[in-house]
């Protein structure tokens, strides 16, 4: 490397450390006033306070690294365009492409970070931020969670989860139903929390159980307790199937689990394009990069960093439009998984190569 591409590349990466320093501020500041009102609902500890935005940070820096790219590529090189720098290098013979290089550079060395971090890095914060919240903050019961109950059939019974942690070997908001050969419900069982002892066996707290008259419908018998030993029957990486939020999946769980949701003839489409917006998110920084050069050119000396702030933005929101449309029509089918990921990538790589050639 040159002293030139170093000269580059310590200006970029100086930008970009500073855009992220405050595009993360802002970011965690937005978070933390929008949670604070649980956590103090909720009396959470001071390890709270401090662990959740640290487990956090991963799943931070990938939604704002992208922005934060695209912001220090116009800050470059709109910064050596108002020192007359960008033109002393091109009077010194020194081509646009070169000039361009130690940036392309820079953003690969970003793409591979960001494919690493989404192997298994950025789903893992995820998922431990939502237990945090579910479990050790909130630790609401199974009547108070909010979100879609999972339903699946087991036998004679069926099965319904608020939340399950493989990992954590944890269940939250846990109810199950038993039938008898004429698809009479038997017996009820609910319990706002479960955790995997073994060979599908599950300790099941604060249940409530309701046993019903097969005759009448009426309900025969009532019983709390505030711990039971219950046969599921499944293991805790069985629970993988129930998770409603692909991204708390590692890229190998997502593979595993789409070959298997096919084998049993459910629909494994929504996993497909997950897995494969893995790998076009990390081709990202490169795109932006791309789209930022020529953009930070157009204004000559007279580029400002607040005008690149709107240009980035607007460039920000139309792929992410981009983005959000072609992963909908790839989770219901309209298009294969591998062209839902990478279409909104294409779409602005083509668009970045035509006005950083014409630049």
């Amino acid at each position: 490397m040159t002293t030139l591409d170093r000269y580059i590349l310590n200006a970029f990466i100086k930008n970009l450390a500073l855009v992220l320093l405050v595009l993360i501020s802002l970011y965690s500041l937005i978070e933390f006033l929008e949670t604070v009102d649980d956590f103090i609902e909720h009396q959470a500890e001071l390890k709270h306070y401090l662990f959740y935005p640290l487990y956090h940070l991963p799943v931070i820096i990938a939604n704002i690294l992208p922005m934060a790219v695209l912001l220090a590529t116009f800050a470059t090189i709109g910064g050596f365009s108002r020192s007359n720098q960008l033109t002393a290098m091109l009077c010194g013979g020194v081509s646009f492409s070169r000039i361009s290089r130690p940036l392309f550079l820079g953003s690969l060395f970003l793409a591979l970070i960001v494919l690493i971090a989404n192997l298994w890095l950025v789903p893992w914060s995820a998922r431990e931020t939502n237990y945090i919240k579910r479990t050790e903050i909130t630790g609401k019961s199974s009547q108070e969670i909010s979100s879609k109950d999972l339903y699946f059939r087991d036998g004679d019974r069926i099965i319904s989860i608020s939340h399950a942690f493989p990992e954590k070997k944890i269940i939250l908001g846990l109810t199950i139903v038993e039938f008898n050969d004429k698809f009479m419900p038997v017996t009820r069982i609910q319990s706002e929390r479960a955790k995997y002892v073994n060979n599908g066996q599950w300790q099941l707290k604060n249940a409530v159980i309701w046993n019903f008259s097969p005759e009448t419908k009426a309900v025969a018998s009532f019983d709390k307790q505030p711990e039971l030993l219950f046969d599921l029957k499944r293991q805790p990486d069985e629970m993988l199937k129930l998770l409603d939020r692909p991204e708390y999946l590692t890229v190998n769980q997502l593979i595993q689990l789409s070959e298997k949701l096919q084998k049993e003839g459910y629909d494994p489409k929504s996993y497909q394009v997950e897995t494969q917006l893995r790998f076009a998110k990390a081709a990202i920084p490169i795109i932006m990069v791309l789209v930022g050069i020529p953009f930070a050119l157009q204004r000559g000396r007279n580029a400002s960093f607040s005008l690149g702030i709107v240009i980035s933005l607007a460039i920000f929101v139309v792929y992410f439009i981009l983005y959000a449309v072609f992963a909908v029509f790839g989770a219901i089918a309209v298009l294969p998984p591998f062209i839902a990921a990478w279409a909104a990538n294409l779409l602005m790589a083509l668009v970045g190569s035509w006005f950083f050639l014409r630049a």
